[in-house]
């Protein structure tokens, strides 16, 4: 189901924010389940959220696949929204997630059991799930951290590139400018993600 926060932030046209938020979603839950919910929503109410594919570079051996490469995709997946990324990222966190996607897929079974065998039951089995869910914040709180400062390196990185380029022409070009502000909004998100999740 899509969040009323999510749906807000398309209302509101917010293409970075969006991308941002479907970029989390693949961690957050690696069955894809919210990711495809999103996706298809964000898709069917906001135009120009998926561009070309820029050609870049996609690690296609499984051997190397680690969570340091897959968080590196992730942030390249906002600067490049491209089907080819989606498609990629999710084989690369289906393997590199596995365990956690086992375990939500479990979580879902048993919650929907629940649900169907004890409607409004209090038991320990029926709290359980939400137990579960409760414990997983700080961990989630903890990855959304790491992901903003990641994402802070990235367009750190981005900006010493541009300051590079335009003084080797000695000039500033529009896409110069261009490129400055998607880094600067890019950093005034991943600010906002660090501590909307402290």
């Amino acid at each position: 189901m899509v969040s009323p926060e999510f749906k807000a932030v398309i209302s509101k046209k917010n293409l970075l924010r969006v991308r941002i938020m479907l970029k989390d979603s693949f961690v957050v839950d690696p069955t894809f389940v919210q990711l495809d919910e999103m996706l298809s929503y964000a898709k069917n109410n906001l135009p120009g959220l998926l561009v070309p594919y820029d050609g870049g570079y996609l690690e296609n051996d499984s051997l190397k696949w680690d969570c340091d490469m897959m968080n590196e995709e992730l942030v390249q997946l906002v600067t490049n929204f491209s089907e080819a990324r989606i498609n990629h990222l999710k084989k690369v966190v289906a393997k590199v997630m596995a365990a956690k996607a086992k375990k939500t897929k479990t979580r879902r079974m048993e919650e929907n059991g629940q649900r169907f065998h004890s409607r409004g039951s209090t038991s320990e089995f029926a709290a359980r799930p939400w137990k579960e869910m409760i414990g997983n914040v700080h961990s989630t709180k903890e990855f959304a951290r790491h992901n903003a400062l990641k994402e802070l390196m990235s367009q750190a990185r981005k900006i010493n590139r541009i300051m590079f380029e335009v003084e080797s022409n000695n000039a500033w070009k529009p896409y110069n400018i261009h490129e400055m502000e998607q880094a600067a909004e890019a950093i005034l998100m991943a600010v906002q993600d660090y501590e909307d999740n402290r």
